[in-house]
């Protein structure tokens, strides 16, 4: 498979890889797991150099399996950031569960993110106990205690003796993928946990989403930033179109749609006279051009589809069932 920017792409940047991974050359997969905005695409984007996932204060910004990629001279680590677990009844809220949980299966280590602030309420732990621990197969896991920068009133470390005693098979190591504090040691750890073997895909490419996927991310990234309430859990981004541009400096065409459940959701995402949906389509827009380095044409409507997510034909239209 070929690195084109419509399929996997090279990075931009060049990530700060760690010194001190061990010598054998080690690969695998790793996924990022845990409750709602607890930091897990914050991590893997600041791990990875590039904002491959969406992020925003708001729960279930991430509602796909989003593969990162971190190369190093000693191997290939490639992370899973997946949906949040949460007690939410909709179909769709089920299928996202679900994609996490096959994460978990396909790893080689498992990551358990949690955020120190806020902190797990006891039956949040509990529901996590339930869904990982029958999972795991004695695969590693490791406790990731993101926003370790955040905590106030008591501090970071009765937080983290504070996990130790959930008493999770589990190393903890708490990490910052905002302020990118301690990763390094984090992916060492990571590092040592996964089997010996060569980099299972091309060392150029940084992730698995297309454009038109990421895309689609940073316009639902967009709408949760702009909206936070109610709204944002009941939309979803469909890319209709997408034209590639075929030479430097012409301008990459994408139409797509925001689709609700009610018509009331519709008047709210469009905004008096149409400056809600401009704000979102231009933010959008800057961030996709910043991602392609070149210029972007994006249309946004707006449409209602009452009850888009408890129906399995809409959800495969819109992505979130893969065909089989």
């Amino acid at each position: 498979m070929t690195s084109s920017k419509n399929s996997m792409f090279s990075p931009q940047k060049t990530t700060n890889m760690p010194n001190s991974l061990e010598n054998e050359t080690r690969s695998g997969f790793v996924a990022l797991v845990g409750l709602p905005n607890s930091g897990k695409s914050t991590l893997v984007n600041a791990l990875i150099g590039e904002k491959i996932a969406a992020t925003s204060p708001v729960a279930q910004t991430t509602r796909t399996l989003i593969q990162g990629i971190l190369n190093s001279p000693k191997g290939q680590m490639v992370f899973f950031d997946t949906p949040g677990f949460h007690r939410l009844p909709h179909a769709f809220n089920q299928l996202m569960g679900s994609v996490s949980k096959e994460a978990i299966m396909s790893a080689n280590v498992v990551v358990w993110v949690v955020s120190l602030e806020p902190f797990p309420s006891p039956m949040e732990v509990e529901r996590m106990r339930q869904i990982l621990l029958p999972s795991l197969g004695g695969k590693p896991l490791i406790i990731a205690a993101t926003k370790m920068d955040r905590p106030k009133s008591q501090g970071m470390i009765p937080k983290l003796l504070e996990i130790e005693k959930w008493g999770f098979p589990a190393e903890i190591i708490p990490v910052s993928g905002l302020k990118s504090t301690n990763l390094d040691r984090f992916v060492d750890l990571v590092h040592a946990h996964l089997p010996q073997g060569e980099p299972l895909f091309s060392p150029d490419w940084y992730t698995s989403q297309t454009v038109r996927q990421l895309a689609r991310e940073f316009i639902q990234e967009k709408i949760f930033r702009q909206l936070r309430e109610e709204v944002p859990h009941q939309s979803a981004v469909l890319i209709e179109e997408f034209e590639e541009a075929a030479n430097p400096g012409e301008v990459t065409r994408i139409t797509g749609s925001i689709l609700v459940e009610r018509t009331s959701q519709k008047g709210i995402l469009i905004g008096q006279g149409g400056e809600r949906i401009r704000e979102i389509s231009q933010a959008a827009r800057l961030e996709i051009e910043s991602l392609i380095g070149g210029k972007v044409f994006l249309r946004l409507d707006v449409r209602v589809s009452e009850g888009w997510r408890e129906n399995p034909r809409k959800l495969r239209e819109l992505g979130y069932i893969p065909d089989r």
